[in-house]
C-alpha cells in the first residue's frame, strides 16, 4: 500500500511542471480621463522593483482597470503610458506579502501641454482585496524593534516563528504561538511555499531564522480557500533572494548573562533540591551574500548562521530549620517561608548547551517576463544535551529540567532536531497577465530524537539506555531523607537527621525529598519524518458585472513518519506512597494470558498520511464597488497504521469561506469587512504512531524493602531472580478483593477503535472589522473575531485505560461523554503605520474571552503533545471539572511598538526602538494525582476557581549605530534591552495541590476544600491527609525573566 502510494506521489510529481507562485501580491487600479473622467483603456502599466527580475506590464481593459498579480513583497514604481496622454509615473509603493493594493490615476490628456507626471505622495496601503485579518512582519521592523527575547522558544536563532507574537490577537505558548485562542500545533508554517510542520506532532518543523527571510505574513484569520489544513493561523513566509547587484552581510549578536539584571529567586516550601538556572550566553554568527548570475534572468541568494545557547545551573541542597520541642518548622517572619540552611560541600555546577545551525541557498530564473522558477533549499538542523550537559527540549525551547531532583543519568538527554526541506515554485502568465498558472513543489525531512546522555543505543541494555528509571515518591508515614540517595559529608549528614519523639517516632524530616529521580533516562525515541507536497493553482481574470478573479487550484501530500521507542532497561518504576510497593509506570509490553506477559525492549513503528485537497475561489468587485470573496475548499485525509492498514479516513472536509469587502473611500484608503469560514485540521501522524501502532503498556506491582524490589540497582531493576523486580513471586495482585488473582494492569490496547461515523475535526469563525488610512501610510482599525469548535477528534476508553476508541467527544459513539468546546470572542483596536518618513509605530489592544474544556492539540497543564489522543477525554474519572476558563484566556492584552531614525552627519544614523507589552493574568487552577495517569491529571476544582495571575507589563528598547564604510559598504552596532525596568512579577505559580491519587471535588469551591474534613478524599474514599498536600501550592514557580542585553554587529556590502 505505502509503496503504491508512493509511486502515484512520485508520477503526479514528475508529470506536473515545476511549482508555485514567486509572489503573491497583486497591484490593482482604475485609470481614468483626467479631463473627461471616462475609463482609459490600453494603459501601458509597468512597475518595477529592485525585487524583480526585469519588469511587469499589462494594458488597462475597457473600463480602464488594470491588474499586475505575483508581486513579490516590496517597494514599486508605476509607469503609465498611453498615446496623447502624459506619462504618470508613481513610485514609493509599498506591497506586503499576501495584500491587494490599490493605485487609481488620472492621466492627463497631451492637449494641457503638462510635463511627465510624477507622483511623490505614498501610494494607499489598505489591503482592500481580502478580510483576512493578520500582520506583515518585514527586516523594516524587525531591525528597528527589540524582537525575540533570548529565552523565547527560537529565540538564539531568532527565528520567524518567534517573532509572531507582535502579531494582535497571538501569544507564546508552550509550544510557539497560539493565534485567536487556538493552539500553536494548530497553525499552518509555510516556507517558500512549502508547509514546514512537524508531520508527526504539528508543531514547526524548520524554524527558519529572520535573518534570511524578507517577510513573514501572520494570517490570524478571515483566510480565503487556497489556506487549508489548519485551524489556527498561517504562518507565510517569503525567504530573501538575489538581485542585480552584489550584496551581502556578515553578522554577530551575543546576549551575556554577566549583564543579566537580578533574579527574584523561587523560594520552594521543604525543597531540600534548588536549582538555579542563569543564562551564560546566547551567540550566533552568520553571513549572507546575493546577486545575479544573469542580470535580470538568474539570482541567487545564499546565507549561513550558527548559534550557540548555554546556561549554568547552580544546585545547591537545605535542610528544614526545626524547633526541636515542637518539632514545627521555623517560619522567616518576612517571607513566612520555613528557614531552611545550605548543606556544606552539596554545591554542584552543570551547564545545558545547545547548538543550531541554519542555512538557505535560493536560485531565482526569469525565463522571460511571463514565466519564472525559483529553487530553495534551507535548514535548521540543532544538537543539545549529552556528555556532561543537559539539553533543551526543541519542541518547547527551554532546559529539560527547572529542577535537578535527581541524578544526571535519570534526568538528561541527548537531543537532536535536524530538518531539511527542498520547494521548487513555478509561475506563469498568459493573455496580458489574465490567466495566471502557479505549481509548487517541495519536500520537507526532519529527524527528531531524545537519546541516553551517554550516547548508549536505544534498546541495546547498555550503558544508561540499559539501565530502569525510578521515580522515589514516599510520602507516607514520612519522605524520604536526600541522604538515602546521595552521599554527604558528616556535617551535612548531621543536619539531614530525623526529628523523632519521646516514642521514638519520625516526626520530622529536616532533609525530605517529595520526589527523586534515579537509575537510567527514562522515555527514548529517534524518529525520521518525510513530506512530499505538491501544489498546482490557476488564476482567471476576466469581467462581468465587474472584475472576476476566479482561482482554482488541487494540492497533494504524502508524510511519513518512522519511530522507534523505548523505555531505558525497558521499564520506569515509580514507588508507591506508602513505599510498600513500586508499580511499572510505564512499559511497552503485552499479555499472552492470564500469567504470560512479553516485555519490549523497544518498538518500532512506521505510519503514513495521505492528503489530497482542492478548492475554487471567486473574488468578484461587484461593479467594482463592492468585492465578495466566495470559495470552497475540499479536502480528503488518509491515515494509514503501522500495519499499514488504513487506520483512519476522514474525508468530506467541506470548507465554505465568504467575504465582502467594501471600500468607502474607493481610493484604497479604507475597508469595511465580515467574513465566515469553516477550517479542518490536519490530523499529525503522533496518532497513528500511538494508537495504531504496537504502544501496548503492561502494569504490575513490585514489594519492596528488605529481600524485595531495588529497581535503582541496574541487575535487580531488570532481574527475574529471587527478590528481584520482575521475578513473579514479588508480584502482588493488584485489586485484593475485587480480583484476588489478577497481577497484571494492561494500558492501551494495541490498534484503537475508530466511530465509524467520525467526523473531521473542525471549526468556524466570524470575523467583522474596518479600516482606515488616517495619515499617509498608517492605518487605524479594529476587528471582531468569533470561533467555536464544531467536531473534535480525541481516544476515549469506557474501561479505565484498558482499551480506547477513537471518536468526537459527545456525538456518535462516544455521545455520553462530554462535549469538546472552545469558544473564542475577541475585539481588537489596533494602529498600524509602516517604516517610511524615518518612522514607524503600531499599537493594539484586545479583548478577549476562552472558555471551555479543550485547550487544543497539546495540554498545557502537563506539556503533553499528543494531538488528537491527548488525556483530556481519556477516563470517565478524569473528565469532572474540566470546564472553564481555559489557560490561554488573558482577558486583555496591549502591545505598542514604536521606532525612529534620526540622520546625523557624515552619513551617520541612529536608530531608537520602544516596545511596551502588557497583559492580565492566565487562570489558576487546583490539580491532582490520578491513579492511572499519575501527576496534575485531575481537576480537584473546576478550572479557573483558583483566580488569576496579576498582570505583567514589559518594557524593551532598541539602540542602532549606522556608519558608512565605503559607498556601498555600512557599519551597524545594536543593543537590544530587554525588560528595562527589571520587572519581576509572578508569571505561573505552582497548581499542583497534592501528588496523591485522589477523587476530585465535584463542582466544588475552596471553601470546601479547606473545610474540614474536605471535600477531596483519596481513591481508597479517605479524606486527604495534611501531609500529602503540596506546601508550595499556589506559590510562585516563575517570575518575568530579568533584563538582558542583546549586542550586535553587522557589516554590509
Amino acid at each position: 500500500m505505502w509503496a503504491a502510494l508512493l509511486l502515484l506521489a512520485m508520477t503526479l510529481l514528475t508529470a506536473a511542471p515545476a511549482l508555485a507562485q514567486t509572489g503573491n501580491s497583486v497591484l490593482i487600479g482604475r485609470v481614468i480621463d483626467a479631463s473627461s473622467k471616462a475609463p482609459a483603456a490600453d494603459v501601458v502599466v509597468t512597475a518595477t522593483s529592485p525585487e524583480l527580475q526585469g519588469e511587469q506590464l499589462v494594458v488597462t481593459d475597457g473600463t480602464g482597470q488594470y491588474r499586475i498579480p505575483n508581486l513579490p513583497p516590496g517597494d514599486y514604481t508605476l509607469r503609465l503610458e498611453k498615446e496623447s496622454y502624459k506619462p504618470y509615473v508613481r513610485s514609493g509603493i509599498a506591497v506586503r506579502t499576501g495584500t491587494t493594493i490599490r493605485v487609481n490615476v488620472e492621466l492627463l490628456p497631451e492637449a494641457l501641454k503638462a510635463e511627465e507626471i510624477v507622483v511623490v505622495g505614498r501610494a494607499p496601503t489598505v489591503d482592500v482585496g481580502s478580510s483576512t485579518v493578520g500582520q506583515s512582519i518585514t527586516g523594516d521592523f524587525t531591525r528597528r524593534i527589540a524582537v525575540a527575547p533570548p529565552t523565547g522558544k527560537g529565540a538564539a536563532s531568532r527565528s520567524f516563528e518567534s517573532v509572531a507574537a507582535i502579531t494582535p490577537g497571538a501569544q507564546a505558548d508552550e509550544y510557539g504561538t497560539s493565534i485567536a485562542g487556538t493552539s500553536s500545533p494548530e497553525n499552518q508554517y509555510v516556507i517558500d511555499g512549502l508547509s514546514v510542520n512537524d508531520p508527526a506532532y504539528g508543531i514547526i518543523g524548520t524554524p527558519l531564522t529572520m535573518e534570511f527571510i524578507k517577510e513573514v505574513n501572520v494570517v490570524a484569520g478571515g483566510y480565503m480557500p487556497e489556506y487549508g489544513r489548519a485551524t489556527g493561523g498561517v504562518l507565510d513566509v517569503v525567504t530573501k533572494s538575489g538581485g542585480n547587484q552584489f550584496q551581502g552581510s556578515v553578522f554577530f549578536n551575543i546576549t551575556p548573562g554577566a549583564f543579566e539584571g537580578k533574579m527574584k529567586e523561587v523560594r520552594r516550601q521543604g525543597d531540600t533540591i534548588q536549582t538555579d538556572t542563569r543564562l551564560s550566553s546566547i551567540r550566533d554568527y552568520g553571513f549572507e551574500v546575493g546577486g545575479p548570475v544573469l542580470k535580470d534572468k538568474l539570482w541567487f541568494y545564499a546565507g549561513a548562521a550558527i548559534a550557540f545557547k548555554s546556561y549554568e545551573m547552580e544546585r545547591n541542597l537545605f535542610a528544614t530549620r526545626y524547633d526541636p520541642t515542637t518539632f514545627e518548622p521555623v517560619k522567616d517572619p518576612d517571607t513566612n517561608f520555613n528557614v531552611v540552611d545550605r548543606l556544606p560541600g552539596t554545591q554542584r555546577f552543570y551547564r545545558a548547551e545547545e547548538q543550531t545551525l541554519q542555512y538557505l541557498g535560493k536560485l531565482t530564473y526569469q525565463i522571460n517576463p511571463d514565466h519564472s522558477i525559483a529553487l530553495s533549499v534551507y535548514g535548521s538542523p540543532q544538537y543539545s544535551g549529552g556528555d556532561g550537559n543537559f539539553g533543551f527540549d526543541p519542541a518547547r525551547g527551554v532546559v529539560e529540567a527547572a529542577n535537578i531532583t535527581g541524578r544526571y543519568s535519570a534526568i538528561a538527554h541527548e537531543y537532536v532536531a535536524s530538518s531539511t526541506d527542498v520547494a521548487l515554485k513555478w509561475a506563469s502568465a498568459f493573455n496580458n497577465k489574465t490567466l495566471l498558472f502557479d505549481a509548487t513543489l517541495g519536500w520537507h525531512n526532519q529527524r527528531s530524537a531524545r537519546l541516553a546522555p551517554d550516547g548508549s543505543e536505544i534498546a541495546s541494555n547498555e550503558g544508561l539506555s540499559g539501565r530502569p528509571f525510578v521515580l522515589w515518591a514516599r510520602f507516607d508515614p514520612h519522605r524520604r531523607s536526600i541522604y538515602e540517595f546521595e552521599k554527604l559529608s558528616p556535617e551535612a549528614r548531621a543536619m539531614c537527621e530525623p526529628l523523632r519523639n519521646a516514642d521514638g517516632e519520625v516526626v520530622a524530616v529536616p532533609c525530605a525529598v517529595r520526589t527523586y529521580w534515579d537509575g537510567g533516562p527514562d522515555f527514548l525515541d529517534d524518529s525520521s519524518l518525510n513530506r512530499f507536497q505538491l501544489k498546482a493553482m490557476v488564476t482567471s481574470i476576466f469581467e462581468g458585472l465587474g472584475h472576476h478573479v476566479v482561482k482554482a487550484g488541487i494540492d497533494g501530500e504524502i508524510t511519513t513518519y518512522e519511530h522507534i521507542k523505548a523505555y531505558a532497561g525497558g521499564t520506569s518504576y515509580q514507588e508507591e506512597g506508602d513505599g510498600s510497593a513500586f508499580h511499572d509506570e510505564r512499559q511497552l509490553g503485552f499479555l499472552t494470558g492470564p500469567e504470560g506477559y512479553v516485555i519490549q525492549d523497544k518498538v518500532t513503528v512506521n505510519t503514513l498520511g495521505a492528503t489530497i485537497g482542492a478548492f475554487v475561489q471567486d473574488s468578484w468587485s461587484i461593479l467594482d464597488q463592492v468585492t465578495l470573496n466566495i470559495g470552497l475548499r475540499y479536502d480528503a485525509q488518509y491515515l494509514y497504521a503501522g500495519d499499514g492498514k488504513l487506520g483512519l479516513a476522514l474525508a468530506n472536509q467541506w470548507s465554505p469561506r465568504v467575504g465582502v469587502v467594501y471600500d468607502i473611500t474607493q481610493q484604497g484608503r479604507s475597508k469595511v469587512f465580515a467574513n465566515f469560514a469553516r477550517y479542518y485540521e490536519s490530523v499529525p501522524l503522533d496518532m497513528m504512531d500511538r494508537a495504531f501502532g504496537d504502544e501496548r503498556n503492561i502494569r504490575s506491582y513490585h514489594v519492596a524493602g528488605p529481600g524485595g524490589c531495588n529497581p535503582a540497582d541496574p541487575v535487580d531493576g531488570k532481574g527475574y531472580g529471587e527478590g528481584q523486580c520482575r521475578n513473579d513471586a514479588n508480584r502482588p495482585t493488584i485489586l485484593g478483593d475485587y480480583d484476588p488473582n489478577r497481577e497484571w494492569l494492561t494500558l492501551g490496547g494495541g490498534k484503537s477503535p475508530v466511530d465509524p461515523d467520525l467526523s473531521p475535526q473542525s471549526s468556524d469563525e466570524i470575523v467583522i472589522g474596518g479600516e482606515y488610512e488616517i495619515i499617509e501610510n498608517a492605518r487605524l482599525g479594529a476587528t471582531y473575531t468569533k470561533r467555536w469548535m464544531n467536531n473534535v477528534i480525541e481516544d476515549m476508553s469506557r474501561d479505565e485505560a484498558n482499551t480506547y476508541f477513537i471518536g468526537n467527544p459527545g456525538k456518535g459513539i462516544a455521545k455520553d461523554f462530554p462535549e469538546a468546546t472552545r469558544d473564542y470572542d475577541a475585539l481588537t483596536l489596533y494602529f498600524q503605520k509602516a517604516f517610511a518618513d524615518l518612522w514607524l509605530a503600531q499599537a493594539s489592544y484586545t479583548l478577549s474571552y476562552l472558555r471551555g474544556n479543550y485547550p487544543g492539540l497539546f495540554r498545557p497543564e502537563t506539556d503533553q503533545l499528543d494531538p488528537n489522543i491527548n488525556t483530556e477525554f481519556d477516563l470517565a474519572s478524569l473528565l469532572v471539572n474540566r470546564d472553564g476558563a481555559l489557560p490561554g484566556d488573558n482577558t486583555h492584552e496591549i502591545k505598542i511598538y514604536g521606532a525612529k531614525t534620526f540622520v546625523l552627519p557624515n552619513n551617520m544614523l541612529i536608530d531608537l526602538g520602544l516596545t511596551y507589552r502588557s497583559r492580565s493574568g492566565a487562570p489558576i487552577d487546583y490539580w491532582g494525582s490520578h491513579y492511572l495517569y499519575s501527576y496534575d491529571e485531575s481537576f480537584i476544582l473546576p478550572r479557573g476557581a483558583g483566580g488569576r495571575l496579576p498582570w505583567t507589563h514589559n518594557f524593551d528598547g532598541h539602540l542602532g549605530y549606522s556608519v558608512k564604510l565605503a559607498k556601498d559598504s555600512e557599519l551597524t552596532v545594536s543593543m537590544d534591552v530587554f525588560n528595562i525596568f527589571n520587572f519581576q512579577e509572578i508569571v505561573a505559580v505552582d497548581q499542583r495541590y497534592t501528588t496523591a491519587d485522589v477523587n476530585p471535588c465535584v463542582d466544588g469551591t475552596i471553601e470546601q476544600l479547606e473545610a474540614t474534613p474536605t471535600c477531596v478524599t483519596t481513591t481508597d474514599g479517605q479524606p486527604l491527609k495534611e501531609t500529602a498536600k503540596n506546601p508550595n501550592f499556589g506559590k510562585p514557580t516563575q517570575y518575568q525573566t530579568p533584563r538582558q542585553f542583546r549586542f550586535g554587529a553587522r557589516v554590509t556590502f
